[in-house]
């Protein structure tokens, strides 16, 4: 089958001087592209890697980042895309498990890692892993040379683009490993999600369906691997910047990314129904989302909301506008082509398909994935999210899902988000606290406050209503997909408990 690979030399030949990727002032042609992906293939050869060999990629995606990484695939390599800002112990314990040769990273990155900047790191508060202390590994820095960088640590650009022959041909093993992405897990049980590139070509030309990519398309999209669906389907792939780029006709964001560009558009007056598609995905796309986003770019935009995980994307989708359908839950859609689906005996959805990863790293292979996620399938075969397995809350005998609340919960007027937190008392029932983030379209009062607390009852049955309710002006968000914060959640759910008691 045709990897996206090939589909990135075939693009180099019908459109060489179609532009590929655009950041802010640097653009790159599908002939440059590749041009730049086999000298780093070559350079890889040249400079003693060898195809089975893991690398640590942590730079900004840019032209020249993403030529690197998709010359090192190229060349036979897998890449793990570790989070810098990862848990100390489970970064070291990530890293045990990769072994890896050599690591690319940001010069920033490594120079606010090192042990001699633990000032600065404590000035600016934040935990970073240091790169520069992986043992056994070559550096390699993006950027400008700064202080702190490791010993010995060379310039990934002038390495792995200099002249060299080039290689004309390079038998690459489909089923061999390129890419691998650790999910959540415990410190010492890591989950490192191992994909093949015929795994990987799989989900894209899937995604590519959804989006109906063409030549000429301009698409603006943050998450890398949607990205490069665009990009490998002929379409310019626009990388956000400070100031987003509102001229293209097709768009991809995850939640509160969406948020942020409807703010934008606003602003800058861009016109109604000249977007194409705006897709989301990556997580919970309440109702509320969905309107708002009819609300600012029109109705004749198409809405595809993503269902998917690192191990399977996409396995379902369907239009926003089904959300609207059935809130006791969250609609999901139908599975994609070629994903098959079951139910487990506690509903929990199990999938598996051609584009399903190839193992756990350092684990079987898996016939069937367990997702985590609780369904329900309806007469159309449309999947119906329930809850998160291990998203549960428990009074006496009753099992609360959250989620089975939460998106009809944002259908009432002046609600933009809702999540719902349990606290455990001293007999392990929970209490729950309902955080509400109010919509920033509709002005603050107590009297639409207590509009929304007597809405309640319509959309969450008498059993699960909460014990507190509290607004939010800002959600707390962590990570780099900008996801609730659920750890900064609990705690303010606790003090708002024990101060509600005195």
């Amino acid at each position: 089958m045709p990897t996206f690979l090939d589909n990135l030399e075939t693009l180099a030949q019908k459109q060489p001087d179609d532009k590929a990727i655009v950041f802010s002032a640097e653009s790159i042609t599908f002939r440059e592209l590749w041009r730049n992906i086999e000298l780093v293939s070559a350079n890889a050869y040249r400079l003693g890697y060898q195809p089975g060999d893991t690398f640590i990629f942590a730079s900004k995606p840019t032209p020249n980042s993403i030529s690197l990484v998709l010359g090192l695939v190229r060349a036979g390599l897998r890449v793990s895309f570790l989070d810098p800002f990862t848990a100390l112990n489970s970064f070291h314990v990530r890293i045990g498990l990769l072994e890896p040769k050599f690591v690319i990273a940001e010069s920033t990155l490594f120079t606010i890692g090192s042990n001699k900047a633990s000032l600065l790191r404590r000035l600016l508060k934040i935990t970073i892993a240091d790169y520069g202390a992986i043992q056994g590994a070559d550096f390699y820095f993006t950027g400008r040379r700064l202080p702190f960088l490791p010993k010995r640590a060379r310039s990934a650009s002038r390495d792995f683009f200099s002249p060299v022959g080039q290689v004309s041909s390079i038998g690459r093993v489909l089923n061999s490993d390129s890419i691998i992405v650790f999910t959540s897990g415990t410190t010492a049980d890591p989950k490192g999600v191992v994909h093949s590139l015929e795994s990987i070509s799989v989900n894209f030309d899937e995604t590519s369906r959804i989006f109906d990519f063409k030549p000429k398309d301009r698409f603006y999209c943050g998450p890398i691997t949607v990205g490069m669906v665009a990009m490998s389907s002929g379409a310019t792939w626009f990388i956000p910047e400070r100031k987003p780029n509102l001229t293209c006709n097709k768009y991809f964001a995850v939640p509160t990314a969406a948020l942020d560009l409807m703010k934008e558009f606003e602003i800058q007056g861009a016109p109604k129904n000249q977007i194409e598609y705006f897709g989301m995905g990556g997580a919970p796309i309440p109702p509320s989302l969905v309107q708002r986003v009819i609300d600012v770019v029109g109705e004749d935009t198409r809405i595809p909301c993503l269902y998917g995980m690192t191990e399977i994307l996409p396995v379902a989708y369907c239009d926003g506008r089904e959300k609207f359908l059935n809130v006791k839950g969250d609609f999901l859609g139908q599975p994609i082509e070629g994903v098959e689906v079951r139910l487990a005996s506690d509903g929990e959805l199990q999938v598996r398909g051609s584009g399903l990863m190839k193992n756990y790293l350092g684990r079987a292979p898996e016939q069937w994935h367990p997702t985590g996620d609780l369904m329900r399938v309806d007469n159309h075969g449309n999947l119906l999210m329930l809850a998160r397995k291990k998203n549960m809350m428990i009074r006496g005998e009753m099992n609360i899902y959250p989620s089975l609340y939460e998106p009809g919960i944002t259908t009432i007027v002046g609600v933009q988000d809702a999540v719902m937190v349990g606290v455990p008392d001293e007999f392990q029932d929970d209490q729950i606290v309902l955080f509400i983030l109010l919509d920033q379209q509709v002005p603050d009062s107590k009297q639409l406050r207590e509009l929304i607390r007597s809405e309640l009852p319509i959309h969450v049955d008498k059993e699960a209503l909460p014990d507190q309710v509290v607004f939010l002006e800002t959600m707390p968000l962590t990570g780099r997909d900008n996801k609730r914060d659920m750890t900064k959640l609990f705690e303010i759910a606790k003090k708002e408990l024990a101060e509600a008691k005195q």
